[in-house]
Parts: structure tokens; sequence; C-alpha cells
């Protein structure tokens, strides 16, 4: 008798251990989508006694072995097996789009006529959410106090961990010339944008510069004008460009435009990367050896009578150490 007891639970637990619950729920709602209902609600009931389903996927075979059982026309049946459905998660809800109309009549009747037992399952479930809260909780509690373990061994292996918090600003990053990369220290990038708006900088100051000194104060003949008290021909000064200047003045201008656009472009292009590559606050690390220091104890202060010879005597005086 023993012997056949072990052979029967043997084969049990090869079954369970061939059977791959991920696998069996494909097969199972195959069948099932196939109209196979008979076939379905059996593998279902078979595979459920054998394999390790979650919660979730249990509900979802219960939910096919009613539902098979309904379009088989056996009503008591799907009621029994939305009973175990409802113990399992009792606040479930069938798709209505997908479950006919009176199955889901049958399901909500099932949920009525057992609503106080319903209500103590709720009450389970909420006392094992509790439990596993706690459990949970004090899991973080032993990693935490793990931690402070490690953390003062590594002090008595004469290793500390140094942490060190930098603190950046979110303005710095819309200065120009690099100082959003500088901040972040990215070194390479920051020489690249203070180098080159530098140069769009400087080069459209230098044509503003050049496009001034092309002016020249001209005298203009008004003939059609006398002076005030009408001596003479009206004359009067500008300033402007001379005519044989005008190309020279062309080229400075589309270089200061030019150069002007592309500084304010490589300004935003820096900022934008440096914005977007911000932190707010960086945590660094190390490990440094703790060297023991040797605390020399305070002299106390002393006191000591000195004599000493002088002319015509002796004089005497008092020598304060601390």
């Amino acid at each position: 008798m023993r012997s056949l007891f072990f052979t029967v639970v043997l084969a049990a637990t090869t079954a369970a251990a061939q059977v791959v619950p991920e696998r069996e729920m494909e097969i199972i709602q195959s069948l099932y989508d196939t109209a196979k209902y008979a076939e379905a609600a059996r593998r279902a009931n078979e595979s459920m006694a054998v394999a390790n389903f979650s919660d979730a996927q249990r509900v979802k075979l219960h939910e096919l072995v009613g539902l098979s059982a309904f379009n088989l026309g056996d009503v008591k049946s799907a009621q029994a097996a939305f009973l175990q459905l409802l113990r399992i998660n009792p606040d479930y809800i069938l798709d209505p789009f997908a479950v006919p109309p009176p199955a889901i009549r049958v399901f909500d009747q099932v949920r009525r006529e057992n609503a106080d037992a319903l209500n103590l399952v709720r009450q389970q479930i909420a006392i094992r959410a509790d439990q596993e809260k706690r459990a949970k909780e004090e899991r973080d509690r032993l990693a935490k106090e793990q931690e402070d373990r490690r953390r003062k061994q590594d002090l008595m292996s004469n290793e500390i961990v140094v942490r060190t918090i930098e603190h950046r600003s979110m303005v710095v990053n819309f200065i120009p010339f690099g100082a959003g990369q500088f901040q972040q220290g990215r070194v390479g990038w920051g020489a690249a944008f203070a180098i080159s708006e530098g140069i769009t900088a400087i080069l459209s100051i230098v044509s503003y510069f050049a496009i001034e000194s092309l002016f020249e104060t001209q005298q203009i003949v008004l003939p059609d004008r006398l002076t005030a008290d009408g001596s003479g021909i009206y004359t009067a000064s500008r300033r402007a460009i001379p005519e044989n200047r005008r190309t020279e003045r062309d080229v400075w201008t589309g270089l200061k435009y030019g150069t002007g656009i592309a500084f304010y472009a490589l300004w935003a292009l820096g900022a934008g990367d440096a914005v977007w590559r911000h932190q707010d606050e960086i945590v660094t690390e190390r490990r440094e050896p703790v060297t023991p220091t040797t605390t020399v104890p305070p002299k106390a202060p002393g006191a000591r009578l000195r004599i000493f010879p002088t002319n015509g005597g002796l004089g005497a005086g008092v020598t304060i150490g601390f």
C-alpha cells in the first residue's frame, strides 16, 4: 500500500513538472476558442490539480471552465466554477464584450447568493495583503540593518566611505561659452562651445567696427539753398560710406550678421544640451583608508624662577611656559 502511495505521489510530481502554466493556458484558451468546451473544461480541471498556477491564472481557468459548462448547458457546473473563481477574486467582473449576457447573469447570481461568504474572502485577502506588507517592511528593515553592519565593518577595516554631494544650478546652463558643460564636468564640450562662440562673437564685433571705420564725413552742396545771410551757397556735412567702398561694406555686413546668428545658434545649442543633461545633485562615493592620528596632550602651564647678575647686584625673574 505504501509503495502504491509513493508511486501515485511520484506520478503527480512528474506530471506537475511537465506542465508549464503559460503553455497550458494557451492550449486551454485555444480549445475554448475552437468551441471544444468539454475538452477545455476537462483539461483545465486536470491542470489545476497538478500545476502551480498563479491566482490570476486560476481565475482565468475557472472562468473558462464555467463558460464551457454554460455553453454545454450544464448550469450547475458553471455556477460551481464561477464560485471557485470568486473565492479567489470576489470582485472579478466578466468582460461584457466577450461573454454573452446570459452567462453574465448566472455569474452575477452566484455573486449575490454567496455575498456573505465573499465578504469573508475579501477580509481574508485584506489580512493577507497586510501581512505581506508587514513582511516586506520587515525585509526592508533587515536589509537596512545588514547595510549598517556592512558600513560598520568597513570602518573597522580602516576604510571609510566619503560621500560628496555636488549641487548644480540650473541658471548656469543658460550662460554662454559652455558654462553649463563646464559645470557638469564635460570639459571637452565646454571648451568646444567656448571657443566656437568666442570666435563668432569676436568676428561679429570686428565686423561692426570695420563697418564703422568705412564711414567718412562728406560735404554736400545744396545749390538751391543759400546761407542765412544770403551771401553764398548752403553746404551741409553728412556721415556716410563712399560709393567706392560699398563692396567692403556689404562683405563686412554679411560677416557681421552671419557670425552673430552663428553665435546665438551655438549659445542656444549649448544651453539646450546643458539643460538636457542637467542634474540638481550629483552624489559620488569613494573609499579612503583611515589613518590613525596621535593626539598630543596639552602641556600644563609651568613657572620657573630665574636669578641673574646685574651691575651692582642680582636680578630675579619668573618665566611662565604654557
